[in-house]
């Protein structure tokens, strides 16, 4: 590895390994376990002093300390699953759903799984999740990325409802992170069952991100059900900034 990153600093390897190493998986040591990631898409988190376990810190280690109360998370937008399997991890009581509409992601969490052992307590769907049932264009542009778009390739996209509906738990925790997307599933969160039983991490994203980003609008759909919206910190905030990408903790009293 030590040889592959000094390689790394030359501009011209690097263009080359970009054309040759797309589908070349990179282990890394994750926690007590071990993370696979993409050689060209997480040169990142393998080149330099950056590390997926280092990665998100703050968010990471806030949802790991939330699980402990819950039974059940449910990672929407799960990548390579960094949260999903760092969960799984730091809590061996919990059990987690990991969506994606990427296959490429989805098959390094696969991997990544099995080495861990943590295949019976992970199911994955490939899907988007949106506002309905049915089917919607996704354009992957890279090897895990991805976004919905009137060009891209039919994929099944699921109810945000009724995901979380048909999969209730007495305690679930849910990441969302979806590009602005978030948008459109904040409008769902009417139709979820027993919200008070529901901890969300949610990454709003800035305004007109993937042309739907829309920060304000995320606040006040949330607000008209009466949510409970902190910062990672626990300061309850008024207002999610249009110009950044806040992280948020969205809870409901009980009615």
């Amino acid at each position: 590895m030590g040889l592959v990153k000094s390689l790394h600093q030359f501009k011209f390897l690097r263009q080359v390994a970009k054309k040759l190493a797309r589908n070349l998986t990179i282990k890394q040591a994750f926690y007590q376990g071990i993370i696979c990631l993409n050689a060209v898409e997480h040169s990142w988190a393998w080149t330099g002093k950056n590390r997926y376990e280092t990665f998100d810190q703050e968010l990471q280690n806030k949802i790991y300390n939330a699980s402990f109360t819950h039974d059940l998370l449910v990672d929407i937008g799960a990548n390579i699953g960094a949260i999903t399997v760092g969960t799984l991890l730091h809590n061996p009581s919990i059990k987690a759903i990991a969506v994606d509409p990427n296959k490429m992601a989805n098959r390094l969490l696969k991997k990544t799984l099995k080495l861990n052992k943590l295949e019976s307590r992970c199911q994955i769907i490939n899907s988007v999740i949106g506002k309905e049932n049915g089917l919607i264009n996704f354009d992957e542009t890279g090897s895990v990325t991805g976004h919905v778009s009137a060009t891209g390739n039919a994929i099944k996209q699921i109810k945000l409802a009724d995901l979380l509906n048909q999969n209730h738990q007495q305690k679930t925790l849910v990441k969302i992170d979806v590009e602005g997307y978030e948008t459109i599933l904040a409008e769902d969160f009417k139709a979820v069952e027993n919200l008070k039983d529901y901890t969300f991490f949610i990454e709003v994203h800035e305004m007109n991100f993937n042309k739907v980003g829309n920060p304000a609008q995320v606040f006040n759909t949330l607000k008209k059900l009466n949510a409970v919206i902190t910062n990672l910190k626990g300061d309850t905030i008024t207002q999610i900034s249009p110009q950044l990408i806040t992280q948020i903790i969205v809870t409901f009293a009980a009615c």
